[in-house]
């Protein structure tokens, strides 16, 4: 899953509260934070509503490691939160028996209105600290970097059109110079229309045309342009499918079929890639009995050997099974099986995790509330 989402991520997108922060890797040691029911809800905002109405000032994570031969290791998780529900503190600490550390420190900075001025990442191998700069509108406008050792790294310059929508981005490298720009062009009722990929020197490097003509529902790729399109059908039982042809940041084809109820309930999603539309990854919901099922097939590296995931989820958004199965060959399977427990509110207050039926990691979860 998590090589699937890199492979379709081009751009790192999340909001802060009425603003939006594109383009920057701020989310480096805050992703993953699982700790109550509702766990599908893209944490696209600094502020954790969950949180925030629960009044959570810390969530601990504990992780025990038993290994094949028995040996016991241990991860400590610890995430801040001020008093408006916005994560500004994450510590990662192992210990192995052997030795104790740190490997993970994050930390984010708000002003008074709550936009997200600073944030900094560290870990034992590199760090990142990032400053933000916004308009009146409190849309970024300025993103600067500086790496591990506070050396200027690049920065990112956004403007926008009469509409708030970004009209330019530009990249520039450790050196200040620009190494690539995009250029966004809308219709006359907002809907983007074309993006223009310029390279250091301005030369247009790719032109990518949203527009759905008889030319592009047929999608080509030119020299340096390429047919973004997307088509929907509408089934008797009121199902609706949308088929997206387009190209990925390679350059290479790719093709998604997305099927939901008229309910706008999501019943299945695939991806495929490339001119011989090799299926990448697959997932079906079926919803029975106020539960949502969801079954998850990846074959992204071997199609001989799929990753088959399913997971169920209750009325209130908890996963009551998730499971994991890996086909090795034939005849031989590795089975990942997680469990859950919650409290009263909906928060986990335990995760045991298996490998092939045998307990390999327990995760104990703990809160601290504001009074």
């Amino acid at each position: 899953m998590k090589n699937y989402l890199l492979f379709l991520s081009i751009f790192f997108t999340f909001n802060i509260g009425q603003a939006q922060i594109k383009y920057s890797f701020d989310n480096y040691g805050w992703n993953n934070l699982l700790y109550h029911s509702n766990t599908n809800k893209p944490n696209y905002s600094n502020i954790d509503s969950f949180a925030l109405s629960q009044k959570i000032y810390q969530i601990k994570k504990s992780k025990t490691y038993i290994s094949k031969k028995g040996n016991v290791s241990y991860t400590n998780e610890l995430t801040n939160f001020d008093n408006k529900g916005r994560s500004n503190q994450r510590t990662t600490s192992a210990d192995t028996g052997r030795k104790q550390h740190i490997y993970l420190f994050a930390n984010r900075n708000y002003n008074a209105n709550g936009l997200l001025q600073s944030s900094f990442y560290k870990s034992q191998y590199t760090g990142r600290t990032e400053f933000y700069t916004y308009n009146d509108s409190n849309k970024i406008i300025q993103s600067t970097y500086y790496n591990q050792k506070a050396k200027f790294s690049g920065q990112t310059l956004i403007a926008y059109n009469n509409l708030g929508k970004e009209k330019r981005v530009i990249y520039f490298n450790h050196k200040n110079q620009i190494s690539r720009s995009y250029d966004y062009v809308y219709t006359s009722n907002g809907q983007l229309k074309q993006t223009v990929l310029k390279n250091s020197k301005g030369k247009v490097k790719l032109v990518t045309d949203y527009n759905c003509d008889n030319v592009g529902k047929a999608v080509q790729k030119l020299k340096d342009t390429a047919k973004i399109c997307a088509t929907k059908s509408y089934l008797p039982n009121g199902n609706i499918i949308t088929t997206t042809h387009g190209f990925n940041y390679n350059g290479k084809p790719y093709k998604t079929v997305e099927m939901s109820d008229s309910m706008n309930q999501l019943l299945k999603y695939e991806f495929y890639n490339g001119l011989k539309e090799t299926l990448l990854y697959g997932t079906s919901y079926t919803y029975a009995s106020g539960k949502q099922i969801k079954t998850e097939v990846l074959n992204m590296y071997n199609p001989k050997k799929p990753y088959t995931r399913i997971t169920e989820k209750d009325l209130n958004g908890r996963i009551t099974k998730d499971e994991s199965t890996y086909q090795i060959s034939k005849s031989k399977q590795t089975i990942y099986k997680n469990t859950f427990v919650y409290d009263a509110h909906g928060m986990i207050t335990k995760e045991q995790s298996f490998k092939n039926g045998k307990l390999y990691a327990e995760t104990v979860y703990s809160y601290i509330f504001y009074k």
